[in-house]
């Protein structure tokens, strides 16, 4: 009687990366998800508290969006990637926006345009100029640019990793 050739073993899921175009592509989806939340909260002075909880739970959708798709379970270490890679996607766009802003603000008449929206929002001049002192200054957009990274950076690998835990708990 001839045995039967063993079953091949199912193929290791690929690692979280930019190679893993599942997660490239669910990285993408959650940092523009992110992004949009924040502008949308931004408006809101109450919501502007919980800009943190926010990226966080850009990394943390990341994770739930790449196990549903994959059917694949993360551990903590690849949701904290895959939620770096979130917010990688997040800070680019932030970046793009902020770069649009500066140029517009080259402009005196986009500068007065603004200034008329932010004193109707109810803001202060003095917050308007503190803020159009920093578009100015090479050093400052540099701090703002290198904060941003930082943040958009490590709360969402933060949301990612407690995603994965916590999608993993439920699996089990």
């Amino acid at each position: 009687m001839a045995v039967p050739p063993p079953i091949p073993a199912a193929p290791a899921p690929a690692p979280i990366g930019f190679h893993n175009r599942t997660a490239v592509r669910v990285a993408l989806l959650a940092g523009i998800l992110s992004i949009l939340v924040l502008m949308i909260s931004g408006q809101i002075t109450v919501l502007q508290l919980l800009f943190p909880l926010w990226l966080g739970g850009g990394g943390f959708f990341a994770v739930y969006l790449y196990c549903r798709k994959t059917g694949q379970r993360l551990t903590p270490m690849s949701g904290a990637h895959l939620g770096w890679l979130s917010g990688i996607f997040a800070f680019l766009m932030m970046t793009l926006i902020l770069t649009l802003i500066a140029v517009a603000l080259s402009q005196p008449t986009a500068v007065e345009t603004l200034r008329a929206q932010w004193s109707n929002t109810g803001r202060s001049e003095a917050d308007f100029n503190t803020m159009l002192d920093a578009f100015h200054s090479p050093e400052k957009i540099a701090a703002i640019l290198s904060m941003i990274l930082l943040l958009f950076s490590v709360l969402p690998a933060f949301g990612g990793a407690l995603g994965a835990k916590f999608f993993e708990r439920r699996a089990t």
